[in-house]
C-alpha cells in the first residue's frame, strides 16, 4: 500500500513526531480504508454557538456523517426532520425530505466579510462552519503532512508537556485559518489544537482540547471537544468558546485488499462452468 507524500519541510524530528501520531491514531492502513465517521450528537454549548443562534436560528443535527478523505459531511434531519444538509469542500446545500434543494451556496465563505461576519448564523451558515470543522478534524493527523511544517511549540496539559508543530495549511483547504498549531502527548495522541476562527473574527482565538477518545474499528475519535479563548498563546479556561459532546461514534472502512480479492474470487467460483459471463 503506497504511503501519501509529505510536504518536503517534514523531516527529522518533525517527521518522526507526525509518523508517531499517525500510527497512534490508527495508521495509514486505516486512513486509506476510511469511508466515513458517523457521529451522534449530544450537546453543543458555549459563547460562540450561543452568540450565533444555536437552538434559535439553527438547530443541532442529531447525527452527522463525515467523509474526511473526501472533505464531505452530511447533516441528518437538518434543519428539520427529514431534511438534510451537505458540505463538500466548501460547497453547502440543503435539501428537503424529497431531495429537492432548498438552499445552495458554492462559495459561502466569501460572504463572511466586513460587518456581515458578525451576523447570526442561518442553517446554511452553521452547516458551513461545522461542516468544514468536522471534516478537517477527522482528517487529522493523517492530512497534516500535506501542509508546510514551520516550527515547534510546547504547551503544558496538567503535569504533561505536549510537543507541538506549527503548520501552514493549504489556502485551498476549508478550515479555520491557514496557520494552526497541533499539540501531541508522548504517545502521539492529538490533545490540543490552536487556531483563529477567521469567519467569526480575528479575535476568535481558540485553544481546542480533544478529549474522551474512543477507538472504533482501529481509529481514534475524540467524543468531547472543548474550546476556550486564548490570549498571548495561553488558554483562558473560564471563557468557554465552544463545548461539544458526541453520544456515539461509528466508523465504516473499505474491506481490506486481501479480503476484497478473496470475495471476488469466491464470487467467480460460484459461476457455472462453461458459461460466459460479463
Amino acid at each position: 500500500m503506497a504511503l501519501p507524500d509529505f510536504e518536503p519541510s517534514w523531516s527529522g524530528p518533525a517527521r518522526e513526531l507526525l509518523d508517531r501520531a499517525i500510527e497512534r491514531h490508527g495508521g495509514w492502513s486505516i486512513w486509506q480504508r476510511l469511508r466515513s465517521v458517523t457521529l451522534g450528537t449530544r450537546l453543543l454549548r458555549g459563547m460562540l454557538p450561543n452568540l450565533k443562534g444555536n437552538g434559535r436560528t439553527f438547530p443541532l443535527p442529531p447525527q452527522v456523517v463525515v467523509r474526511p478523505r473526501e472533505m464531505e459531511a452530511e447533516f441528518v434531519d437538518y434543519p428539520t426532520v427529514g431534511s438534510r444538509g451537505f458540505f463538500s469542500r466548501g460547497d453547502v446545500r440543503l435539501v428537503d425530505p424529497h431531495g429537492s434543494p432548498t438552499a445552495h451556496a458554492p462559495a459561502l465563505r466569501d460572504t463572511f466579510r466586513g460587518l456581515r461576519k458578525y451576523r447570526r448564523w442561518s442553517p446554511l451558515d452553521a452547516l458551513y462552519f461545522f461542516g468544514y470543522a468536522l471534516t478537517h478534524y477527522h482528517a487529522l493527523p493523517f492530512a497534516l503532512g500535506e501542509g508546510q511544517f514551520l516550527g515547534y511549540r510546547r504547551a503544558r496539559l496538567g503535569n504533561e508537556v505536549l510537543e507541538g508543530v506549527v503548520v501552514r495549511l493549504s489556502p485551498l483547504l476549508h478550515t479555520h485559518c491557514e496557520r494552526q498549531v497541533f499539540f501531541f502527548d508522548s504517545t502521539g495522541v492529538l490533545r490540543r489544537h490552536d487556531y483563529v476562527a477567521e469567519i467569526v473574527g480575528g479575535w476568535a482565538r481558540g485553544a481546542h482540547f480533544w478529549e474522551d477518545y474512543e477507538e472504533v474499528e482501529g481509529l481514534l475519535v475524540a467524543k468531547r471537544r472543548h474550546v476556550v479563548a486564548r490570549l498571548f498563546g495561553q488558554p483562558l479556561p473560564p471563557f468557554v468558546a465552544l463545548h461539544a459532546e458526541f453520544s456515539s461514534v461509528a466508523v465504516q472502512l473499505e474491506p481490506e485488499p486481501d479480503v476484497a480479492r478473496q470475495g471476488a474470487s469466491a464470487g467467480t467460483s460460484r459461476l457455472e462452468p462453461g458459461r460466459e459471463h460479463p
